[in-house]
């Protein structure tokens, strides 16, 4: 008794579930990429065999604009509707523009729906293509899984903290030699004694950093020494010169002196030529005399010219010379302040991170261990027009066009609290020039 009651309800069960799935097809409602079949026959009269439109084989999308180009019935909106409202509306056109007395039989199926989409933690974002009853962990699944954190992280967090620790200590020391030369500069510029910042002044004791002020130092020493030897050349050539002047000018006081003599001489020798008491050659010889003794004079002259030109000359390269230096360290102390405002930008980068790999990263890691093993899943979908969001169980049924989006479960203390940091890194990270 009972197994003759058991076969009917079964069969009942089994009906129901037919019923539900057809009805599930049924409402299915088409949209943009989704690829259809469409197949159209019609029995012939006079022969009773099926004939089928050839015009129809082939796959057909619908478009973005969500009409699905057929072959003689043209464009057929598509996008929310049904696959049997589309076989029916495809019928009614064949018949109307074949002029057949009945409508032809028209079939319209899903063979590729349209995407689904997986974005946020992992492991391959992107879109796949969808198949009925699609859950969201097998969405999810399709995208590789959840994305993993790789079991080398660690180690590769240690690699980046030795290599910005690297960085850091060449920084530092970039920075604190630049510091030394902007100091070296001012006092070149300004004429005055070298001091340098008090956070080089109480590390001097430092062996690297003595090293860099006292080469500093010497640089300054250096370049003083040299202009000083310059200057003091110019000005030797100076005094040389105002000597080669007064000696100069004490040979031209002579040369006048003669040259007033042999006049008087060639006026006493012209009235006693002219008298007949002296020979014509002895006048002749005066005049010759007198010609080149106002020839040296002239020499003198333009030679005492010179030497004051040259003096200028002298006064004008030693004024160059400083206007050259001035020049030089005000063009090397701008250059200086550019790299050290470039150097301490680089080194609060590498601070940073040095936090990031030391600290920050590895505690974020630790502390969201298990934040990828309960995932967060948010289903993005349009509806009637509109985007709507849906918190999602990895059990609900995703729709084609869903973009699902993946993020880890963060407790409160992973998303606000680091643990402490060590006392290597506080030095680490501690003033601009501790670091060195």
């Amino acid at each position: 008794m009972r197994t003759c009651l058991r076969a009917p309800l079964l069969a009942t069960v089994a009906l129901v579930a037919v019923a539900s799935v057809a009805a599930a097809e049924e409402a299915y409602h088409l949209g943009p990429l989704d690829q259809l079949q469409v197949k159209v026959s019609d029995l012939r009269a006079g022969t009773g065999e099926a004939y089928q439109w050839q015009a129809f084989n082939g796959d057909f999308t619908v478009g973005a604009s969500g009409q699905v180009s057929l072959p003689v019935v043209g464009e057929i909106m598509a996008s929310g509707r049904t696959t049997s409202d589309i076989a029916a509306e495809i019928a009614e056109r064949l018949k109307v523009k074949a002029g057949l007395a009945t409508k032809p039989d028209a079939s319209v199926q899903i063979v590729k729906f349209r995407p689904f989409y997986v974005t946020g933690s992992v492991e391959k974002p992107g879109g796949y293509e969808y198949r009925p009853n699609l859950t969201v962990l097998q969405g999810v699944s399709l995208a590789g899984g959840i994305q993993r954190v790789p079991t080398d992280v660690l180690l590769q967090f240690v690699r980046d903290a030795v290599q910005s620790r690297g960085e850091i200590k060449q920084l530092a020391a970039t920075r604190v030699a630049l510091i030394a030369r902007q100091a070296r500069l001012d006092a070149e510029i300004k004429e005055a004694p070298l001091t340098f910042p008090a956070e080089l002044e109480s590390r001097s004791k430092s062996p690297e950093i003595a090293r860099i002020l006292r080469e500093e130092r010497l640089a300054l020493d250096t370049r003083r020494t040299s202009l000083t030897a310059q200057i003091a050349n110019l000005k030797q050539n100076k005094d040389f010169l105002t000597e080669q002047i007064a000696s100069l000018a004490t040979k031209d006081s002579t040369t006048a002196e003669q040259l007033e003599i042999m006049k008087t001489e060639l006026a006493r020798v012209t009235g006693l030529v002219n008298r007949g008491l002296s020979a014509m050659p002895r006048q002749v010889e005066t005049s010759q005399t007198i010609a080149t003794l106002e020839a040296n004079r002239l020499d003198t002259q333009i030679a005492v010219i010179r030497a004051r030109q040259d003096i200028s000359k002298a006064d004008r390269d030693i004024l160059d010379l400083k206007d050259q230096r001035r020049n030089a360290a005000l063009q090397e102390l701008a250059e200086t302040r550019i790299r050290l405002n470039e150097t301490s930008a680089k080194l609060e980068a590498a601070r940073n991170l040095l936090y990031q790999a030391e600290i920050r990263s590895p505690a974020t890691v630790v502390a969201n261990a298990e934040a990828y093993t309960k995932p967060e899943y948010t289903i993005l979908r349009r509806r009637d027009g509109k985007s709507e969001q849906i918190q999602a169980d990895e059990n609900d049924l995703l729709q084609p066009g869903d973009v699902v989006r993946v993020q880890p479960h963060l407790s409160d203390a992973a998303k606000g609290s680091v643990p402490g940091m060590s006392a290597e890194t506080a030095q680490t990270l501690g003033g601009p020039v501790n670091d060195f």
